[in-house]
C-alpha cells in the first residue's frame, strides 16, 4: 500500500533537512538545529494525517493522458474510483480502455470537459459525484506548456496559460469547497511545477502561471485547513510522458522542440510519470502540503535560496545557449520535431521519445491555438 511503505522514500520534509545541511556548510550552527528539528517533527507527524485510496472518489482534471493518466492508473491499483476529465472524447475513450485493460474490475468514469470553463467544471463534478456517490478528492492537473523567447511571446499567450493553470485551480476549488464543507473535508491536489518555484528561460508564460497557482494553492491550503480541507501543491519537474508534442511553439519552433523534448528525457534530470504519481499519491495521502518530486529539483529549490546569485548567473548562461529565433507563430510540438528527429545530438533520444508517447497516450496534435486552450 502507498501508506504503509511511505517511509522508505524521502519525506516531505526533506527540504528542511537540506537546509539544515547548508546551514551547516554556511557555519550556522543554530540554525541548522533548528530546521533539522523542524524536519524531524514533521516526519514524525506526517503519518497521523494519512487515509487509504481504497473505494475514494478522485476527480483528475487532464486525465486523459500523461502524469493524469499515470496517477489514475495507481489510484484504481489501490482500490480507488476515478472520474477522468478532459477535452477530447477519442483520448478519455483510450484513457478508459487502457486503465481497464490493465485493471479489468477498475471503476471508471469519464467526462468531457474544458476547465477553464466554470459551468463545465461543475457539471463534470456532479457527474462524478453521481457515477460513484460522493467526491473525495480533486486533482487539478491539466495544463498545457507555452515554449519560446519572451519577443515572441504576447498578452494572450500569458492569458491562456493564467486561465487553464491558476483560474481552473481556483474555480475549481471554489466548486468544490461547499460540498466539501458539507461533508466535514476533502483533499485538493494541485500539479504546479519547479517552473513555479524558479522560472526557466523561454517559458515564460508557463512560469508565471506556475507561480501564481503556486502562490494560490499554498495560501488556500493555510486557510482550507480550518475546514478540514487538505491541499497538496506539487512541484514536478521535467518528466517522461511525451508530452512534448502537445506543447505550443514559438520561435525557432524546431529548435526550441529539440531542447525540450532532449531534455524531458534525458535519465537522471527527468523523472518516469509512474514514480512521479506513487509520490504524489503517499503526500496526498498523509497531508503533506508540499512535494518537490526529484532530488534535482530539491538541490534547484536549496540553491536557489542560499546561492541565489550564481544560480542565477547560471541560469543566465543557458538562457545565452538558446534558439535564437523570434516567429510568433503557434506550432505544436508534433509539427516542431523535424530537427529532434534528426539531429545527431538529439536523435538518441527519439525511440524514448516516441515511447513515452505511446504509452502516455499523446497522439499528434496539429491545432496549436486548441491545446494552448484559445478555442
Amino acid at each position: 500500500r502507498l501508506v504503509s511503505d511511505w517511509s522508505s522514500d524521502v519525506c516531505s520534509s526533506d527540504l528542511s533537512g537540506l537546509g539544515a545541511m547548508g546551514c551547516l556548510l554556511l557555519r550556522k550552527p543554530k540554525a541548522a538545529a533548528l530546521m533539522g528539528g523542524f524536519s524531524a517533527g514533521l516526519c514524525l507527524t506526517a503519518g497521523t494525517k494519512a487515509f487509504e485510496w481504497a473505494d475514494k472518489s478522485v476527480f483528475i482534471t487532464g486525465g486523459s493522458r500523461g502524469l493524469g493518466l499515470a496517477l489514475a492508473k495507481q489510484l484504481v491499483a489501490h482500490g480507488a474510483k476515478v472520474t477522468l476529465a478532459a477535452r477530447k472524447f477519442d483520448e478519455l475513450a483510450r484513457a478508459r480502455e487502457i486503465l481497464l485493460n490493465e485493471y479489468p474490475a477498475a471503476e471508471v468514469c469519464t467526462v468531457i470537459c474544458d476547465v477553464t470553463k466554470k459551468n463545465e467544471l461543475a457539471i463534470a463534478m456532479k457527474e462524478a459525484i453521481s457515477a460513484f456517490g460522493v467526491l473525495d478528492v480533486i486533482v487539478n492537473n491539466a495544463g498545457s506548456i507555452s515554449v519560446g523567447p519572451l519577443d515572441s511571446m504576447t498578452r494572450v499567450d500569458f492569458e491562456a496559460q493564467m486561465k487553464l493553470h491558476l483560474y481552473a485551480a481556483v474555480e475549481s476549488t471554489d466548486i468544490i469547497r461547499p460540498y466539501f464543507k458539507r461533508r466535514g473535508g476533502g483533499r485538493i491536489i494541485n500539479i504546479c511545477s519547479l517552473g513555479g518555484k524558479s522560472a526557466v528561460p523561454h517559458m515564460l508564460p508557463y512560469n508565471a502561471s506556475k507561480f501564481a497557482l503556486a502562490g494560490y494553492s499554498q495560501g488556500a491550503g493555510i486557510e482550507l485547513s480550518q475546514e478540514n480541507i487538505t491541499v497538496t501543491t506539487v512541484y514536478p519537474t521535467l518528466m517522461q510522458t511525451g508530452s512534448p508534442i502537445q506543447a505550443v511553439f514559438k520561435g525557432d519552433h524546431e529548435k526550441e522542440f529539440a531542447w525540450f523534448d532532449f531534455a524531458d528525457n534525458l535519465p537522471l534530470l527527468s523523472m518516469r510519470p509512474e514514480t512521479a504519481a506513487k509520490k504524489i499519491l503517499r503526500a496526498a495521502s498523509l497531508g503533506d502540503a508540499e512535494l518537490v518530486l526529484s532530488p534535482v529539483g530539491k538541490l534547484r529549490v536549496l540553491g536557489g535560496a542560499l546561492f541565489p546569485e550564481l544560480v542565477n548567473a547560471v541560469m543566465v548562461f543557458i538562457g545565452s545557449l538558446m534558439p535564437k529565433g523570434q516567429s510568433g507563430v503557434r506550432q505544436t510540438g508534433y509539427q516542431s520535431r523535424g530537427h529532434f528527429e534528426n539531429s545527431l545530438l538529439t536523435k538518441p533520444m527519439k525511440h524514448r521519445a516516441r515511447q513515452a508517447e505511446l504509452k502516455n497516450n499523446q497522439y499528434p496534435s496539429e491545432d496549436a491555438e486548441f491545446n494552448l486552450g484559445l478555442h
